[in-house]
């Protein structure tokens, strides 16, 4: 399946993913609101786009790590706010920022993915750490895995 038989651009700040079932808001954080994120400060955006009824739901959250893997690639490529390379897919517009926060682990860390080289890290969630977030909605098909090159695959 090509990446344009994938996802869906439903025309109204959203994108559907055919393969996983999950709906991504187009743009992060940093496209819609022009600025960087603390972790608290991405889950208020959760809770505002949540008060807006963002493309007519109210269950939009962070990605979990399962998830923001889904709308990465090697073959994707894509540019960040710097016009650096990002390796995610450019259904999404470029301008974005590369690292975005994901849903939370307990404590004081959470865990940040980097689309410029598709990684995971942790990092204090207070104000040290200003990235974005990309919001989801829905339920990932159980029937979609990752090979083990992190890769996305069909069972």
């Amino acid at each position: 399946m090509s990446v344009k038989e994938r996802f869906i651009d439903n025309q109204d700040g959203s994108i559907t993913d055919s393969t996983t079932q999950l709906m991504w808001m187009k743009e992060d954080g940093w496209q819609t609101q022009e600025k960087w994120f603390t972790w608290d400060e991405a889950l208020d955006l959760v809770h505002y786009f949540n008060g807006l009824k963002f493309c007519s739901f109210q269950d939009w959250r962070m990605p979990s790590h399962e998830e923001i893997v889904t709308i990465a690639g090697e073959e994707a490529s894509n540019q960040d706010k710097y016009g650096k390379e990002t390796h995610l897919f450019p259904i999404f517009p470029s301008g974005g920022q590369a690292t975005v926060w994901l849903k939370g682990e307990s404590g004081q860390e959470g865990t940040l993915f980097d689309f410029k080289n598709k990684e995971f890290r942790p990092l204090y969630k207070s104000k040290s750490g200003r990235m974005t977030v990309r919001l989801v909605r829905g339920q990932m098909l159980k029937e979609f895995n990752l090979d083990p090159k992190n890769e996305p695959f069909d069972l």
